[in-house]
């Protein structure tokens, strides 16, 4: 993929990493360090007016270090445009270093859980979700993953199991939860095995149970060919989708459409999109196919902030669920918009804190340090609060 060339000038780096590390504390002052493990519902403390939208846009393993990459590479990222930030900590309710499911869960519902868990409590019992706390108030309400629907990040949203492999039954409970728009990979969860390529071995078509509601979309042309809707699913292929550099449609594409359905609802909606394969890279130690999937990530980021500076109601929050790599810059080139060394100390997650951007009503209660179940429980305090029109 090509990317931007000409100079930069040295203070651009240092703007954007201070967007995701000290401006946090000067712009939205820093709070105590809080790691949540409680099971009881609690609801964060929203700060000013509530958001009548909410899109929760996550970078599944985008650290710091990985936004400061995507600057030097882009030159200008569509995160720059977020005008709060701060740090979360990611600590698994079992693990010094989470899974996506835990702290997925944990942004979710605003609870810790063990690694592997989907929306269930360290003792198995389901914890309600933001997605349907959204439900409840009559939002409309989305996920959109470059992965497949049923994986961990967008389950949690929509599940309880209590092992995030069991695909096939997450799928079925998406299918029951009323969701509006469901856009990724993993059509073969939804289909029974004895049609080909599905995966179902209870006989279930949960497609056809969609078709009811919703258009389904199988195909990109047929995605694109999606009429007027208040609701829709797109799944384009039987598992997960390919790298960025074959995978269609792009992230943005998939945002644009889903904000144009999820809109149509007066009372608003919330929505949840995943980078999904910013980890995938991570976990390669691919710095190329890293950047490629921060680009896409961020031109969705881009899409929605177009969205948001338009609307006016809308809350923002990009985020990371971990941190994977143990990645960082050792060198590069502002003449030539490259990192001539990036370095890699692990293939797997670690427990560096990541980094919080805001924008919108409500943004500052996203400011300072704080741990990804305060994150949780806000989100879920401003969709119960609701917003005077």
């Amino acid at each position: 993929m090509a990317y931007p060339t000409g100079t930069l000038r040295a203070r651009s780096i240092v703007l954007a990493v201070a967007l995701v590390t000290l401006s946090a504390f000067i712009l939205s002052g820093c709070t105590s360090l809080r790691v949540n493990t409680h099971t009881t519902a609690v609801e964060g403390k929203p700060a000013g007016d509530a958001p009548t939208n909410i899109v929760f846009l996550i970078g599944d393993g985008m650290g710091v270090s990985h936004v400061t990459a995507a600057k030097i590479e882009l030159g200008t990222l569509h995160m720059e445009r977020l005008t709060a930030g701060g740090f979360i900590t990611t600590f698994a309710g079992n693990r010094l270093v989470t899974d996506s499911a835990a702290s997925g869960t944990a942004f979710a519902t605003g609870h810790k859980t063990y690694n592997g868990a989907i929306s269930v409590s360290p003792d198995k019992e389901p914890l309600k979700t933001v997605l349907e706390y959204a439900e409840e108030r009559g939002l409309a309400t989305g996920l959109v993953a470059t992965c497949s629907i049923t994986h961990a990040t967008p389950a949690v949203f929509a599940a309880h199991v209590e092992n995030r492999q069991n695909e096939k039954e997450i799928a079925r409970q998406m299918t029951a939860s009323g969701v509006d728009v469901l856009f990724g990979g993993g059509w073969s969860y939804f289909l029974p095995n004895s049609e080909p390529g599905g995966a179902r071995t209870d006989g279930l078509n949960l497609l056809d149970e969609l078709r009811e509601r919703m258009p389904v979309a199988l195909t990109v042309t047929e995605f694109r060919s999606l009429p007027d809707t208040d609701a829709a699913v797109a799944l384009f292929y039987p598992g997960h989708p390919p790298t960025v550099a074959s995978r269609e449609p792009s992230l943005a594409e998939l945002t644009r459409r889903a904000l144009e359905i999820l809109s149509r609802d007066e009372d608003g909606f919330f929505v949840m999109i995943e980078g999904s394969q910013i980890d995938w890279a991570g976990h390669e130690n691919d710095h190329d196919w890293l950047m490629d999937e921060m680009a896409d990530f961020d031109e969705a980021v881009g899409v929605v902030m177009d969205f948001a500076e338009t609307d006016g109601r809308t809350l923002v929050i990009v985020t990371a669920d971990h941190e994977t790599g143990a990645y960082s810059v050792l060198d590069g080139s502002l003449e030539r918009n490259l990192v001539t060394r990036p370095d890699f100390g692990s293939g797997d997650h670690s427990a560096a804190m990541v980094p919080v951007l805001a924008y919108g009503p409500g943004s500052a209660a996203f400011g300072g340090m704080q741990d990804n179940t305060d994150l949780g429980r806000t989100l879920i305090g401003y969709v119960n609060r609701g917003s005077s029109r």
